[in-house]
């Protein structure tokens, strides 16, 4: 596990910057956010070495839900509103605020994506190839020659604070009135971005297929109506195409994770083949794979 910590922390997260990104986030970002998260003690980033630490409220008082078994509608409905509220505060904002936020769009999060697809893309194959359908296979094979297309269109306007990595083990629900309705972690790949990505993100990662097939397209309304009821214009027809080329894109996170960390727990092993079932219906389900540029 320290050799794969090691490994991950080399080609991926100091190129990124995702510790700069969390720590600045709680220093900065987390008072202008109209989003629950951990009260910050101490966020402290080393630029040098890349070393990092944060102290943290302790929330093990919220409720959590498990990702594996998927979210559950009341929840859903509270995290997307949660969502809905960030987004609409940010909608258009030209980040004066939050100078250090990133646009993916630029290098080197292209390179190290593409690069980290096809690093796992095999062995991602032998952990959840016999879940893989032939479409699905050839996608993959094809991956990483997409990302920059990808990321190209997740920056295009209406820009807003993405979470990027907005799914449900990393939101934690009130128990209190005192609580806000959620508390959110992992603000390493926060960017700006097109809306759609973190609510493509959410429903493709967090629901169950069947709770994803019954209420997707109540919670994309539920999603604009609040957007639009805080002031802001949305295209429908722009966010769905958003929505359903970040499910295309969330392909990366369950190969990545068969890739990038050793798969040896049983509930690794669980949420992986999770996360990649669920990918795979919401792309057929979306019908994502029909947006792609031509080969």
């Amino acid at each position: 596990a320290a050799d794969a910590w090691r490994h991950a922390l080399h080609t991926v997260t100091s190129p990124l910057g995702v510790y700069s990104s969390e720590v600045s986030v709680y220093n900065e970002g987390a008072r202008l956010t109209p989003i629950g998260t951990p009260r910050v003690y101490t966020a402290q980033f080393d630029e040098p070495t890349g070393d990092f630490v944060l102290v943290l409220e302790d929330i093990a008082d919220r409720r959590c839900e498990d990702q594996t078994v998927g979210c559950e509608i009341a929840s859903a409905e509270i995290a997307v509103d949660a969502l809905a509220k960030m987004h609409a505060h940010w909608w258009n904002s030209d980040f004066a605020q939050l100078p250090w936020i990133k646009s993916y769009v630029h290098p080197p999060y292209p390179q190290v994506i593409a690069g980290m697809f096809a690093q796992s893309w095999p062995v991602a194959l032998e952990v959840v190839g016999d879940h893989l359908p032939g479409p699905i296979k050839d996608f993959g094979d094809r991956f990483p020659s997409l990302v920059g297309w990808f990321l190209e269109e997740a920056t295009e306007p209406p820009l807003t604070l993405c979470h990027g990595d907005y799914r449900l083990d990393n939101i934690f629900f009130a128990t209190s009135p005192e609580h806000p309705p959620v508390t959110v972690l992992d603000w390493q790949i926060c960017f700006k971005g097109n809306p759609g990505y973190d609510l493509g993100y959410f429903t493709s990662q967090s629901l169950a297929t069947e709770t994803r097939r019954k209420i997707e397209t109540d919670l994309i309304d539920r999603y604009v109506r609040d957007v639009t009821s805080a002031g802001n214009d949305v295209d429908r027809a722009k966010l769905d195409d958003a929505y359903a080329r970040t499910i295309a894109y969330c392909f990366v996170y369950p190969i990545a994770a068969c890739g990038q960390i050793e798969v040896t727990s049983p509930r690794m092993v669980e949420l992986v083949k999770g996360m990649c079932d669920r990918s795979v219906a919401a792309i057929e389900d979306m019908d994502a794979l029909s947006l792609l540029p031509k080969a």
